[in-house]
């Protein structure tokens, strides 16, 4: 009664995606908002860190153009301060990568099963200069007290995206997000590139076409840091 399981974001922007084409697709993310009610025994009206990350994602594997916060305001960040980092690592995380995203399209989705139950949500985006691979954690559990989803701590996984023909023989496989790029060893074999990882939540992998993307997303990373710091906007650490 309180909350719909957050790979269902995924599922509608494929639907829309896909009975849309060629018109680009936008998705609104919840975010924080200081009036939202909590709803059948959910205090917490706004998102949890992890829920608001996870739901984002999920519509950002789908290959959307374009995501918004709702419903944003100064009052509302301030009520929420667990928000902004989330909000501004995912911000940093599209820029890096938006190249992929806007010259890119979804090639791939699948779901993977343990025990019957879901395990991963497996997305790829591939573009000219590579792909963006996009491991999703579907074994969270609903919290019955405080009525959130709750994931585990990381695990072990093994990952297996299917390439274009063009991609597969990657010069680079790189673990992205917010605090760094970094390669990670891999193999392909059967069209497939596969990764062994230790991760929870969300895991960002890129299939690069050349030999200088580590680079490129690490000195895109850093520039984008430096234009965060210039606005000076740190209500989480300074509420007055």
């Amino acid at each position: 009664r309180w909350g719909a399981p957050l790979e269902t974001i995924g599922e509608m922007s494929r639907s829309l995606r896909d009975l849309n084409r060629p018109r680009p697709v936008a998705y609104w993310s919840q975010g924080p908002h200081h009036d939202w009610r909590g709803y059948g025994g959910r205090k917490r009206g706004s998102p949890t860190p992890d829920e608001l990350r996870v739901q984002a994602y999920h519509a950002l594997a789908s290959r959307i153009t374009s995501l918004y916060w709702f419903n944003l305001s100064l009052r509302s960040l301030v009520a929420y301060p667990d928000l902004i980092e989330p909000m501004t690592r995912i911000g940093r995380e599209i820029r890096m990568l938006e190249d992929f995203y806007l010259e890119g399209d979804a090639t791939s989705h699948e779901r993977v099963l343990r025990d019957g139950k879901p395990d991963w949500d497996l997305d790829v985006i591939a573009c000219p200069r590579g792909a963006v691979l996009f491991a999703l954690d579907l074994a969270y559990t609903p919290d019955p007290e405080e009525r959130v989803f709750r994931f585990g701590p990381p695990r072990e996984a093994e990952f297996r995206f299917p390439l274009p023909a063009y991609l597969r023989a990657p010069a680079q496989v790189l673990r992205v997000d917010a605090e760094g790029v970094t390669s990670v060893p891999y193999r392909v074999e059967g069209g497939r590139v596969s990764i062994r990882d230790r991760v929870s939540r969300v895991a960002i992998y890129v299939t690069a076409a050349g030999t200088s993307e580590l680079g490129r997303l690490e000195l895109r990373r850093m520039n984008l840091i430096q234009r965060e710091a210039v606005f000076g906007f740190d209500p989480g650490n300074n509420p007055s």
